[in-house]
């Protein structure tokens, strides 16, 4: 998902930011050019309308758990509106199946926990959001379920 922001400095540009996948981090992109890397971690080298190069640094935030700010230049910029707290307690829910699945049950219910941040993050109607929510949710406990028993068959009575 990308998200498009606005930056004094660098009015008329067209700058965007690439969430995260499972395997890449968020990408900061400046008139569709990925923005080159800063000389530390998380910073980028970005260059302002009058030409002059700046550091445009993330700032993570709830423990690098959502999608984190842009600082430039003393601006903090919120690329999207914070998850209230009961939408991170409705989406966390699965991870409740790391205590019934060990490792296996924390894996699948971290999955879970991460596609239902981003149902949380479109944009679509509320009620939608913790329908589909609670759907992923039931479905993170099936696949244990169904995992377990292919893994050690029945439960013997």
């Amino acid at each position: 998902m990308n998200y498009r922001i606005s930056v004094a400095g660098f009015e008329g540009r067209d700058i965007q930011v690439k969430s995260a996948g499972f395997f890449s981090d968020y990408k900061l992109f400046v008139d569709g050019q990925q923005a080159p890397k800063g000389p530390k971690r998380d910073q980028m080298v970005i260059r302002r309308n009058d030409g002059v190069e700046t550091i445009a640094t993330w700032k993570r935030v709830v423990l690098g758990l959502d999608v984190p700010q842009l600082v430039i230049e003393d601006q903090v910029i919120s690329v999207v509106k914070p998850l209230q707290w009961y939408e991170w307690l409705w989406s966390g829910l699965p991870i409740i199946l790391v205590f019934t699945g060990g490792a296996l049950g924390g894996a699948i219910g971290a999955l879970a926990f991460a596609l239902n941040a981003k149902i949380f993050r479109a944009e679509s109607n509320g009620f939608l959001k913790y329908f589909f929510t609670a759907v992923v949710s039931i479905l993170s406990v099936l696949l244990l379920l169904l995992i377990v028993f292919l893994l050690f068959g029945a439960p013997e009575q």
